[in-house]
């Protein structure tokens, strides 16, 4: 094959469909021992069950001087196809993803990876791989699709290399921020809304299906699809719905008004809801079918620039970062505490929230700690 070595395993040997695969050998006779040995090595694992990739990157390796001229044998004859498939099995079969999130949010990271692979400079280690799914973003460092791209295409490289589907030559580096990259600028970060902020907006808000659905978001800090899993047992408001994600899956949580927000027990949420008095939303697609109509809110839109003036922006988590932000700051409920009530791992909880901890916050806390302090030193002066 151009000079080189072609390996032909029958399709009786293969399982039903016959496969070849180029060696990184010259078809000459200085390397017929070596080609020799090579082939019986290869066949020996491979009817012993080993991967036929995996034994000829065990058995037929280039040598370093020659490995830029003929390093790609083992590039080309991954089939990239079956492994994305391989791998979209094993997320679902393992319950770690839904066929829903495979769709929305992995199969579209793959199609990238097929286009790098499938390009003209076809990438024949991780690093290349991980380089050639980034041009995309190049203008970008640091965004979270870029993120996205490089999280996913390492988890399938890491995969690939633990199932011993890829040679242990294509696992992922440890340290992926360089194929991150870092913002630039940070002022896209999502911030808490304020408080009056929330009030202003329900009463901005004429329709009484999408006010209710709002109030419900801000007074529990719900996620936005979580408006479509709830329900009321034994007299209290629930949601049943269960995200999955690499730290497993969440559960059924009772939601808690926090005891500083007075303005949200005066709403008795817990009496006014019912399914039927929700807005239409699409399953699934309720943090976009809710986004579109609070885009057409004319205050919404009026403090989504006052926000973006200040460095912030404003979203519909924003809801659920201010509840997280009164927790901590207002009640000084522990972080532990706050993530049960919020339905996700402290870890999460510590990643997402602790942006916030500015010093003004640092500050208010040490007060309030030395006032504590010092109250109980008199209580215990008084007592002696």
């Amino acid at each position: 094959m151009r000079g080189r070595v072609l390996l032909n395993v029958s399709a009786s040997a293969a399982g039903g469909a016959r496969q070849q695969r180029v060696l990184p050998f010259d078809w000459s006779a200085s390397d017929r021992q070596a080609i020799h040995t090579a082939v019986l090595a290869i066949h020996a694992d491979f009817n012993d069950g080993v991967p036929l990739d995996l034994a000829i990157e065990t058995h037929a390796r280039v040598p370093s001087t020659e490995s830029s001229s003929i390093g790609v044998t083992v590039s080309e004859a991954i089939n990239w196809s079956q492994l994305i498939q391989g791998f979209k099995d094993h997320k679902l079969s393992s319950g770690a993803i839904k066929q829903s999130t495979w769709d929305d949010m992995y199969w579209r990271r793959m199609s990238v990876i097929l286009d790098a692979i499938g390009g003209k400079r076809r990438p024949t280690s991780s690093k290349q791989l991980l380089e050639a799914v980034i041009e995309s973003w190049k203008d970008r460092p640091g965004s979270r699709g870029r993120q996205l791209q490089v999280q996913f295409t390492a988890a399938l490289l890491r995969w690939g290399v633990d199932s011993e589907r890829l040679p242990s030559s294509w696992a992922p580096p440890l340290d992926l921020s360089i194929y991150v990259g870092r913002k630039r600028d940070e002022r896209g970060v999502t911030t808490p809304i304020d408080v009056s902020h929330v009030l202003d907006l329900v009463q901005a808000i004429s329709d009484p299906r999408w006010r209710l659905a709002f109030q419900l978001m801000a007074a529990y800090g719900l996620r936005p699809e979580e408006l479509q899993h709830l329900e009321i047992q034994k007299g209290q408001l629930w949601t049943t719905y269960q995200k999955v994600s690499s730290r497993g899956r969440t559960r059924s949580r009772v939601l808690r008004l926090l005891p500083c927000d007075n303005w949200a027990q005066e709403w008795q949420l817990e009496k006014a809801f019912r399914p039927d008095r929700m807005p239409p939303m699409r399953p699934g697609h309720g943090a976009e079918d809710l986004g579109t109509y609070m885009r057409r809110r004319p205050l919404w839109q009026q403090l989504r620039r006052e926000y973006e003036e200040k460095g912030e922006k404003l979203v519909l988590y924003s809801c659920r970062h201010g509840y997280a932000h009164r927790a901590h700051v207002t009640c000084e409920l522990p972080p532990k505490v706050v993530a049960a009530a919020m339905g996700h791992s402290v870890e999460t909880h510590l990643a997402a929230y602790s942006r916030w901890c500015g010093d003004d916050v640092v500050d208010d806390a040490f007060a309030k700690a030395e006032q504590r302090l010092a109250h109980g030193h008199r209580a215990q002066s008084s007592a002696a």
